[in-house]
C-alpha cells in the first residue's frame, strides 16, 4: 500500500521519497509528476481518471488556491467518482485513510498555495 507521508509547502513524501513538484498517486503505488498549477481541468482529470478510481482526492494547495471547474465536477458524478476537494494536508489525510481500506483512490496534490 502507498502512502503519502507529508505534504508542506513545496514538498511532497510518498513511500520515503520526496518529490518537489505536484503529484498524481494512485491506490496501487504508481505516481505521476503533474505541472504545478491552480486549475484542474479536463485533460489533467482524464489523466487521472485512467485507472478507474472509485475515489479521487485533491489537494488543493495549503491555502486551497487549486479550482476545479463544473465541468471535471460533472464528468466525476457522471461516472459515479467519488471527488473530494481539501487543502492538501487534509487530501493527503484522506487518500491514506482511503487506501488503507483498499479503496480504489486517486490523489491529485497541489504542494504550494
Amino acid at each position: 500500500m502507498v502512502t503519502i507521508e507529508f505534504e508542506r509547502f513545496g514538498e511532497l513524501k510518498i513511500d520515503g521519497r520526496i518529490y518537489y513538484s505536484d503529484m498524481m498517486v494512485w491506490w496501487d503505488g504508481e505516481r505521476e509528476f503533474v505541472e504545478k498549477g491552480h486549475l484542474i481541468d479536463m485533460k489533467l482529470f482524464t489523466r487521472l481518471i485512467r485507472k478507474k478510481p472509485e475515489m479521487v482526492v485533491i489537494g488543493g494547495g495549503q491555502q486551497g488556491r487549486v479550482k476545479i471547474p463544473d465541468d471535471v465536477r460533472s464528468l466525476a458524478g457522471s461516472s459515479k467518482i467519488k471527488l473530494f476537494w481539501e487543502p492538501s494536508d487534509k487530501a493527503v489525510d484522506i487518500f491514506n485513510a482511503m487506501a488503507r481500506t483498499g479503496k480504489k483512490v486517486a490523489a491529485l496534490v497541489h504542494t504550494t498555495c
